[in-house]
C-alpha cells in the first residue's frame, strides 16, 4: 500500500500487537484491537502506528523467531469473530476468564489454547470448509501457503520438533508437498483456514485504520529461523554452514550469534529474487510503510561457522580477504601464516592460559605439532566453541580453553590462500610473538584491507536494496544500528530509505566527550525515537546507573540540574525537544507517551521493557499495556497532552532538507 504524500512532519506511536488488549481480546492483543487503538491514535493526531513482526512463531514468543516469512500468527485471531465460534461459546468464555484473571501474557498457554479452540471450530465445519470456494481461492492466490501448511502439519505430527529431526520429508520437493496435502488433507486445510481467517481479520483492521487516516508500519526481519517452512522448502536459498549474528562491540565481548542461516544471494539472484519479492508483496497487503530490520546485513552480514556458539569467530560476508600473494609479497612465509591462523604452543605458553590445569588438560585437548615433540596444537575434535563448551570440564577450564582457541590473527576458512582477520587480532598473544617489524607490517596490511571493503559493501547493498525499494509502493525505513560502514548513509539516501535515530545513541562517538547530535542535525530522511523494543523505556533509561542525566538534560536544552526522578512534566519537556527533530518521522514507543500520565507512570519502569537482547525467557515479549484500548480512549487528558506535542510538530515548516 502507498503511504501517500507527506507535506508535514509525521508523528506516530510504536506498539506490539501482543501488548494491546480490549474487552473482546483473549489473553493477548489481537488484529482487531488495532481498530479501537487507531481511534485513540486518530484522536492524538498521530499519522502512523508502528508494529513488531506478526508472523507465525509457533511456540516461540519472540516475534523475530518466525517459522514463516509469509504466514501470520494465529494467536492474534479474535476467536469470537470466527464463523462457527458460537458453538463453543461456553468454552471460549471460560478461556477468556482464565486469561483475564492471569493479568499477563503467557504466550505459550494462550497460543496453545487458541490453536486448540480454532481446531474445534474447524473440525465442526470441515465438511463445508473443504468445499469452500473462498478458502480454495485464497490457497490458489497464495502459492507460499502449500509449503507452509505442509510444514506446520508435519511439525505438529512430529511433536513440534525441528524438521532436521524428522524421519521423513527432511528435504522436500514440489511432489512431496503435494503428497503431504493428499495424505493429510484435513490437517493442511486447517492450517490454511487459520491463515485465511488471520489475513481477513488483519486486512479488516488495516482497512478501518486507513479510513481513520492512520497508516500502518510493519517490521520485516532480514533473517528467518532455520526451523521454518521457508528453509525447509526452499533450502537452496539458505546457507546451512553459516549462522548470522553481530560482531563484538562495547556491549558484548563475544558478539552475537542469532542462530539464523545466512542467505545464498547468488542463488536468489539467479531466481530474480523471487522469494524476497513475494515476501514484500505479502507485506504490502497490510502495510503502508515497513522497517527493514538489520539493514546492515544487506551491506554485509556477520557470518559465523555453524559449529561456533558466540559471534567472535565470524567474518563479514561479502568481504575482500587478504591473500597469500599479498602476504607472501610482504615477506610472510607459509609456516608463519599457518601459525597465525592455528597457533602452536609450548607447555609454558599454555600455562599462561591454563595455569595449574595445564598438565591435566594437555593430553585431552592437544596433540603434538607434526615434526616436533614439544609444540602442541588443539586436536581436530576440539577446534570449535561447541566442542570446548560441550566438554565435561569445569567452567573456568572451558573459559581458559576458549581463550586458547581464540588466540589467533586469522580465522580458519578452509582455503589456505585466503586470510580473514580475527576480530580481536590486534590484541592476541600470538601476534606479539612475532618480530616487531613483522607485527608492524601485518598491522599495516590488515588496516589497508579494512579500508578496501567500503566500495564492495556499497555496491552490494545498492544492488540488493534496489530490489526491495522498487518492488512495492510501501515507504521503506531502515534499522541501521551497530557498526555502521561509511557507505551506509550514502546508499540509504540514494535509495530514499529512511534511517533510524534512537536519541540515546545518536552521538558523535569519535568526538571528545561523545556529544549528542542536535535534533536539527538529524537527517530529514530518518525516523527519530526515544527508545525501542530492545532498550529500556525513557523512564527506565533514567534509572540506569551509567546514564549521565545532566549531560542528557543539557543536550535537551533544559535549564538547571537534571531531576533524579522523571515526572510527567519533565517527560513533556523532553518529548517537546525530541519532537523538534529534523527527522521526517518521530515515532515513539507507547510507553514513553504513557510517561506523560501520572497514573500510567505508576507502572514500574522495568516492567515497560519489551526485550533484553541476548537473554531468553523471563519477561521478554510479555509487555502488556497497563490499560485496555477501551480505557485508553477514555483518557482524554493524556490524548490532549500528546495532541499538543503533535500539532506543534505538524505546524513546523518542512522546507529545510
Amino acid at each position: 500500500m502507498r503511504y501517500g504524500d507527506i507535506s508535514t512532519f509525521q508523528s506516530g506511536v510504536a506498539v506490539p500487537i501482543f501488548s494491546l488488549h480490549s474487552k473482546t481480546s483473549i489473553g493477548i492483543g489481537e488484529f482487531l484491537d488495532l481498530i479501537p487503538f487507531a481511534r485513540w491514535v486518530q484522536f492524538c493526531d498521530f499519522n502512523i502506528i508502528q508494529l513488531l513482526p506478526v508472523n507465525d512463531t509457533g511456540a516461540e514468543a519472540s516475534p523475530y523467531s518466525a517459522r514463516s516469512a509469509f504466514a501470520l500468527n494465529p494467536v492474534f485471531i479474535n476467536v469470537q469473530s470466527v464463523q462457527g465460534s458460537s458453538e463453543f461459546e461456553d468454552e471460549i468464555n471460560k478461556g477468556k476468564a482464565r486469561f483475564d484473571e492471569l493479568g499477563k501474557i503467557d504466550y505459550y498457554q494462550i497460543s496453545t489454547w487458541k490453536r486448540s479452540i480454532l481446531r474445534k471450530i474447524f473440525d465442526n465445519r470441515f465438511e463445508s470448509l473443504k468445499k469452500d470456494k473462498l478458502l480454495a481461492k485464497w490457497i490458489d492466490q497464495n502459492p507460499w501457503s502449500k509449503a507452509y501448511c505442509a510444514y506446520a502439519t508435519l511439525k505438529a505430527k512430529n511433536g513440534e520438533s525441528s524438521w532436521k529431526d524428522w524421519k521423513t520429508f527432511k528435504n522436500p520437493g514440489p511432489k512431496d508437498i503435494e503428497k503431504i496435502w493428499t495424505k493429510y488433507e484435513k490437517d493442511v486445510l486447517f492450517q490454511a483456514w487459520m491463515q485465511c481467517v488471520a489475513e481477513m481479520q488483519f486486512s479488516a483492521a488495516v482497512a478501518e485504520t486507513s479510513k481513520l487516516g492512520v497508516r500502518i508500519k510493519g517490521d520485516i526481519p532480514i533473517l528467518i529461523n532455520e526451523d521454518s517452512a521457508d528453509v525447509w522448502a526452499n533450502r537452496k536459498y539458505f546457507s546451512m554452514e553459516d549462522r548470522a549474528g553481530a560482531p563484538p562491540d562495547m556491549f558484548s565481548y563475544g558478539g552475537q550469534n542469532w542462530g539464523f542461516p545466512t542467505y545464498r544471494w547468488d542463488v536468489l539472484e539467479q531466481d530474480n529474487y523471487s522469494w524476497w519479492k513475494s515476501r514484500l508483496a505479502q507485506a504490502s497487503k497490510f502495510y503502508h510503510a515497513y522497517r527493514i530490520d538489520h539493514v546492515l546485513g544487506f551491506f554485509r552480514i556477520w557470518s559465523i561457522p555453524e559449529q561456533e556458539v558466540t559471534g567472535i569467530m565470524g567474518r563479514f560476508n561479502p568481504c575482500i580477504p587478504l591473500t597469500w600473494d599479498v602476504l607472501h609479497g610482504a615477506g610472510f612465509c607459509r609456516e608463519s601464516l599457518e601459525y597465525l591462523r592455528n597457533p602452536n604452543y609450548s607447555v609454558d605458553q599454555l600455562r599462561e592460559f591454563l595455569g595449574g590445569d595445564t598438565e591435566r588438560v594437555l593430553p585431552k585437548f592437544f596433540e603434538t605439532l607434526y615434526g616436533t615433540f614439544d609444540r602442541f596444537v588443539l586436536k581436530p575434535e576440539f577446534r570449535s566453541e561447541k566442542a570446548i563448551l560441550g566438554s565435561d570440564e569445569p567452567q573456568n577450564v572451558k573459559d581458559a580453553m576458549l581463550k586458547v582457541y581464540w588466540n589467533r590473527v586469522f580465522i580458519p576458512t578452509g582455503d589456505e590462500n585466503t586470510f580473514y582477520p580475527y576480530w580481536y587480532w590486534y590484541d592476541q598473544k600470538v601476534l606479539f610473538t612475532l618480530p616487531q617489524n613483522e607485527q608492524e607490517k601485518l598491522k599495516e596490511l590488515i588496516h589497508q584491507n579494512e579500508a578496501s571493503q567500503n566500495g564492495l559493501w556499497e555496491a552490494n547493498a545498492t544492488k540488493l536494496l534496489s530490489v526491495l525499494t522498487q518492488e512495492t509502493d510501501m515507504l521503506v525505513c531502515a534499522e541501521d544500528l551497530g557498526a555502521v560502514p561509511p557507505c551506509v548513509p550514502t546508499v540509504l539516501r540514494n535509495l530514499n530509505i529512511l534511517s533510524l535515530r534512537i536519541e540515546r545513541w545518536a552521538r558523535d562517538w569519535n568526538a571528545p566527550y561523545q556529544p549528542y547530535y542536535d535534533m536539527e542535525a538529524y537527517p530529514r530522511l530518518s525516523v527519530c525515537t526515544t527508545s525501542c523494543h530492545d532498550t529500556s523505556s525513557l523512564r527506565g533509561l533514567w534509572k540506569e546507573q551509567d546514564f549521565d542525566k545532566d549531560f542528557y538534560w543539557s543536550h535537551a536544552h533544559l535549564s538547571g540540574a537534571a531531576p533524579q526522578e522523571l515526572t510527567p512534566s519533565h517527560v513533556k519537556s523532553i518529548l517537546t525537544h525530541v519532537f523538534s527533530s529534523n527527522s521526517m518521522f518521530c515515532i515513539l514507543p507507547v510507553q514513553d507517551f504513557f510517561a506523560l500520565s501520572a497514573k500510567l507512570s505508576e507502572v514500574p519502569a522495568e516492567e515497560e521493557r519489551i526485550n533484553v537482547p541476548g537473554t531468553v525467557g523471563g519477561a521478554n515479549w510479555t509487555y502488556r499495556l497497563p490499560v485496555s484500548v477501551d480505557e485508553l480512549l477514555e483518557n482524554t487528558s493524556l490524548s490532549s497532552e500528546i495532541r499538543k506535542l503533535v500539532d506543534v510538530r505538524k505546524r513546523r515548516p518542512m522546507w529545510k532538507i
